[in-house]
């Protein structure tokens, strides 16, 4: 507490009660986990052998349950064989080729070892051998017999064996049952000769760990692993779901090996926690001294905006952390606060603009149309050429006029924007055939770069009339001989068109200001088409960037949502 004192931090400040906060935490978590621990280690084996490990149990469990019914039902496919019995009799006889070969197809999946057929008195009457047999009983039957093998029946199949891997014999199980009655009367029985390993590799398929291993209990009494071997010695067990009658499920946990060592991690769990608490203390006061002198700055920064100054910003620092991310969002504050009064002001010169827009529409645009008739009427009738070009010079007069209560109408009442997608390349092309015969006429060379395949999302009527908009006010600004260029790209998920031109260029002190209403730097002209056009872009979800150097140019840059693969391919 000296310590917080000697710093200038006190107990009533944020940082001197996190400091209290956090050490009384910390000195209760140190009590109470030693105490805690032991249940902890306790629920941690439990969640991880508990609810899941019997999830997986009974997916495995499962999993040989199918293994088993695929090979029933093989067995009750081939004990139904027509001309079987026959076979049996006589396998080299005339007319059993297609049954031999019938039998050998079957006999060859890499789950079997062979297909066995056994008389009434469970001897071995002959093999069809698969691709995995070797050794008896194919080559030779010496030595090999059922005799003495524990063997259990389910729907009606009987599962003999297992008999146990030897050295250099692999182990096995029979599932067997009844063919049909055979011609000479003797009967008998046929059976698939599986890999006991097949049946065992379906324990291999279970999201095993260290702590936790799936076995197999057979009838025998043997614990088989997932390759089907034996195990040595048997661990402590936990029984799991029966697979078949006498074959059940086996848990091996071996959790004590693996928790041992974090029931021993008592005695550094206490040092270790003191040794954080310290640390954590000296860096709370450290981290509380330079979060009072930013908190400061926030402080100021509030007053500033708070004061009117809608321009103060705060300054960020490097790398970014919380504090530089509530500086970061009040200067987006302050920066939308003051695109709010803008567009409030802006919104409301709008609302003005278009009640008188909608007057000017009624009081002038009608006149006008009839001054424009009446002066058509008399030009034709005129027989004096200096008053007939008058009258024309009266009648350009009037369609300027009508041009400027469009385009005052356009900015007062603009329609919304129908967004689609649309070729920049069509855009750009309809735009030169509509500003050729003004470049033409102004001796200025129009011209298209980038990339022609770029798409964009946005209203066509509007696009067609801000590049218009835009390529007139660059042909104007052009000498003869002058070049106007518009240039096409995709920059990530935008399309940017650049109208470029090299003409006088804007004055420093009118670029802030080119997009004000009835602002203008010509001698003719409303003062409303960058105004018209912006709104436009705006529209359109757009950004409009204006870049000028006096006697060098100005360069105009389009910014527009693209569209999304699967808009653009629609």
């Amino acid at each position: 507490m000296r310590l917080l004192r000697g710093r200038n931090l006190r107990l009533s400040s944020i940082v001197g009660r996190y400091v209290v906060v956090t050490v009384s935490i910390f000195a209760l978590a140190l009590v109470s986990v030693g105490a805690l621990y032991d249940r902890f280690t306790k629920d941690l084996e439990t969640s991880l052998v508990g609810e899941r490990q019997s999830a997986q149990e009974a997916a495995t469990a499962n999993r040989m349950a199918v293994f088993l019914e695929t090979m029933q039902y093989q067995l009750a496919k081939i004990s139904n064989y027509p001309g079987l019995s026959a076979f049996l009799a006589d396998p080299d006889a005339p007319g059993t080729a297609d049954i031999a070969a019938l039998l050998r197809l079957e006999a060859d999946v890499p789950d079997l070892y062979g297909i066995l057929f056994f008389d009434g008195s469970d001897r071995l009457r002959h093999a069809v051998a698969g691709q995995a047999a070797s050794g008896p009983p194919y080559w030779t039957a010496q030595g090999w017999s059922i005799a003495g093998l524990p063997a259990v029946v389910k729907d009606g199949v009987e599962i003999v064996g297992p008999a146990l891997p030897q050295p250099g014999r692999a182990g096995w199980i029979l599932l067997r049952r009844p063919m049909r009655e055979s011609a000479d009367g003797r009967g008998g029985t046929v059976a698939l000769h599986v890999r006991l390993a097949s049946m065992t590799e379906q324990l291999d398929k279970s999201s095993t760990s260290a702590i936790v291993r799936l076995l197999l209990s057979t009838p025998s009494g043997a614990i088989l692993d997932a390759t089907g071997r034996p195990i040595a010695g048997h661990p402590e067990l936990i029984p799991g779901p029966e697979v078949l009658p006498g074959w059940r499920l086996m848990r091996d946990v071996r959790s004590p090996e693996v928790f041992s060592s974090l029931r021993s991690a008592r005695g550094w769990l206490y040092a270790g926690g003191a040794l954080v608490m310290i640390v954590v203390v000296a860096l709370f006061v450290h981290l509380g001294l330079r979060m009072r002198r930013r908190v400061d700055q926030l402080v100021e920064g509030a007053h500033a905006v708070a004061s009117g100054n809608l321009t103060y910003r705060l300054p960020l620092t490097r790398p970014a952390d919380e504090i530089n991310a509530v500086s970061a969002a009040f200067n987006t504050m302050a920066e939308r606060v003051k695109d709010m009064i803008e567009r409030t002001v802006r919104t409301e010169k709008m609302a003005v603009l278009g009640e008188f827009a909608t007057g000017v529409a009624h009081e002038v645009r009608n006149p006008l149309a009839t001054m424009k008739t009446t002066v058509q009427s008399l030009s034709r009738d005129e027989p004096d050429g200096d008053r007939r070009e008058l009258l024309l010079d009266l009648e350009a007069e009037v369609d300027r006029l009508n041009r400027v209560v469009n385009d005052l109408l356009t900015y007062g009442r603009p329609h919304p924007a129908a967004r689609g997608t649309l070729a920049v390349r069509e855009l750009l092309r309809r735009t030169a055939t509509l500003l050729r015969p003004v470049a033409a006429e102004r001796g200025v060379n129009l011209a298209s770069t980038g990339d022609s395949s770029v798409l964009v999302l946005a209203d066509e009527d509007h696009m067609q009339q801000i590049l218009v908009n835009l390529g007139l006010n660059a042909l104007q600004a052009c000498a003869r001989g002058g070049t106007v260029t518009f240039r096409a790209s995709r920059q990530g998920d935008r399309t940017v068109i650049e109208i470029a031109d090299d003409g006088h260029g804007i004055a420093p002190e009118d670029l802030s200001r080119v997009t004000d209403p009835f602002f203008t730097t010509k001698a003719t002209g409303s003062g409303l088409g960058l105004t018209i056009s912006q709104q436009m872009v705006e529209a359109n979800e757009g950004t409009m960037r204006i870049e000028s150097t006096p006697g060098l140019g100005t360069l105009i840059s389009l910014g527009f949502p693209a569209p999304a693969p699967t808009d653009a391919g629609a």
